[in-house]
């Protein structure tokens, strides 16, 4: 080979690289630091919360889906309605044209598969399939409409789809489980091109009917908050889920957006009582630590007055919020009243389990929230527990202590009432604290089928716990993030990313 040759091949592979170099630059890559990443990774059937399906949000389509004022608004299914009275059948039109990320199409028979494993004993187990246990079976009409069979009326059917994944069915009839969640099939925005233990690589799905504006979503779990603000402050990632309020100033001074998303959660303590003797057993008892408890001081100092203290159970906006009901007064006279009352005029002693979140402030407002307690007579000790030991606990019924730290989901207030009180649609899940009278009106609640009288029912529910609270009700829930400067339509709608909307700039 001549000097000559050598020295344009030379350069010749210079160019290559530097037009590589310049490909790899203009990609648009979202570079996201989470607390937590799903070990179930691809699971369309596990999970529910955020962060731990940020990854399900891209990769999945919902049946429908919600707007950011918490209407039901169209995603794989575009029309529906009740086919009878009962509204125990209801008729789902598909949106045409959609294809899952290997190509099959969407038609009828993916939630033929779906429900069919939703009603297994192993999709019961699971996540949504729990959630979504009404779905005794569905019926493909033709390609683009589905007749899904429920096993009892639900006026609100298209609102409780918003949590029904679909994935391709070829591929999960016929993957194992293991692979399957490993790569999964949707119709999302993005599709997996790697995932190992605490990452995550999703690629941009160019076919999907929500084509995303980015090419790429890099996602890593750091558990350690401060690493995560660190990864942010040194441009290792341009967006962070779940930091602490006070980390604002450090986010606005880099030149980033802090993000305050408000979720479709209340925070509660929850008494144990459906199968604890404890203090908190007596209405006056659960009346006293509620007025005991400054809730707007504590939002104010720990959580930036983000959010607002709750009312009821249930976020504004949602189905059957009561407007009229006012957050329980912060009175620690009245509190001290009511506890003499009830025989604890010289205090008294509760535990309380707490499986803090991701946040370093998690923890902060359960303390101040005992402090509270404490100046009313009352010592409430917190005893620190992984998520997972207490979900397990609380749903098996074996909670050896006298509260535990609990949160609503959705915009149908009475979904969680399946498991946490004795309303008994939820099998082989203990309640945690029932309530004859609500227990009732939840009943009739879920029996309702016009709206308008199903809505006065709720509010009827949102009522009797106002009067007889079923824990220490807190405030709706808010999560804080932080976006890199040039990041655009960073716009989740409560617990839903819609990552197909964001937009890196150059």
């Amino acid at each position: 080979m001549t000097m000559k040759l050598s020295r344009i091949l030379f350069v010749g592979a210079l160019l290559l690289a530097a037009t590589a170099d310049a490909a790899l630059a203009a990609e648009k890559v979202l570079k996201v630091a989470t607390g937590f990443l799903s070990s179930r990774r691809g699971d369309p059937y596990q999970g529910i919360t955020l962060p731990a399906v940020f990854t399900h949000h891209a990769i999945f389509d919902t049946l429908t889906s919600v707007d950011a004022q918490g209407r039901v608004i169209p995603s794989l299914a575009v029309e529906w309605r009740p086919e009878t009275a009962k509204a125990d059948v209801w008729v789902f039109t598909l949106r045409p044209g959609v294809t899952f990320n290997n190509g099959e199409p969407l038609t009828a028979e993916a939630l033929v598969v779906s429900a069919a494993h939703m009603a297994s004993p192993n999709g019961r187990a699971e996540t949504i399939g729990s959630q979504m246990y009404q779905v005794a079976r569905v019926e493909a009409v033709d390609d683009v409409t589905a007749r899904v069979i429920l096993s009892e009326s639900d006026a609100l059917f298209p609102l409780h789809a918003t949590s029904w994944r679909i994935p391709a069915p070829k591929a999960f009839t016929t993957m194992d489980p293991l692979a399957f969640a490993a790569n999964p099939v949707g119709s999302g925005p993005f599709k997996v091109d790697s995932w190992i233990e605490g990452r995550a690589r999703l690629v941009a799905n160019r076919a999907s009917w929500r084509a995303p504006k980015i090419d790429a979503i890099d996602i890593v779990e750091m558990v350690d908050e401060t690493s995560r603000m660190q990864a942010f402050l040194s441009g290792a990632v341009n967006l962070v889920l779940s930091l602490s309020p006070d980390q604002r100033g450090a986010v606005e001074q880099a030149g980033g957006t802090f993000f305050a998303r408000k979720t479709s959660s209340v925070y509660f303590l929850a008494p144990v009582t459906a199968y604890r003797d404890n203090p908190a057993k007596d209405k006056r008892v659960r009346q006293a630590l509620n007025l005991a408890v400054n809730r707007q001081a504590i939002i104010d100092a720990i959580l930036g007055g983000a959010t607002t203290p709750a009312s009821q159970l249930s976020i504004p906006g949602s189905f059957g919020y009561d407007d009229d009901l006012k957050p329980i007064p912060y009175d620690p006279a009245k509190a001290k009243a009511l506890l003499a009352e009830a025989g604890y005029a010289q205090g008294l002693k509760l535990t309380a389990g707490i499986s803090a979140g991701v946040r370093a402030s998690d923890i902060t407002y359960f303390q101040q929230v005992a402090a509270d307690l404490e100046k009313v007579g009352v010592h409430l000790e917190l005893i620190g527990r992984s998520l997972a030991i207490q979900q397990k606990q609380m749903f098996g019924g074996d909670l050896e202590m006298d509260m535990i730290n609990m949160f609503t989901r959705g915009q149908d207030m009475i979904v969680d009432y399946r498991h946490r009180a004795c309303v008994g649609t939820t099998q082989g899940r203990s309640p945690v604290h029932c309530d004859a009278d609500v227990t009732a009106a939840v009943k009739a609640a879920m029996a309702e089928i016009e709206p308008e009288k199903r809505a006065a029912l709720y509010r009827r529910v949102a009522q009797l716990e106002h009067d007889s609270p079923p824990g220490i009700v807190l405030w709706q829930g808010v999560e804080f993030d932080a976006l890199s400067k040039g990041i655009s339509g960073y716009e989740p709608a409560y617990d839903t990313m819609r990552l197909h909307l964001i937009d890196i700039a150059p």
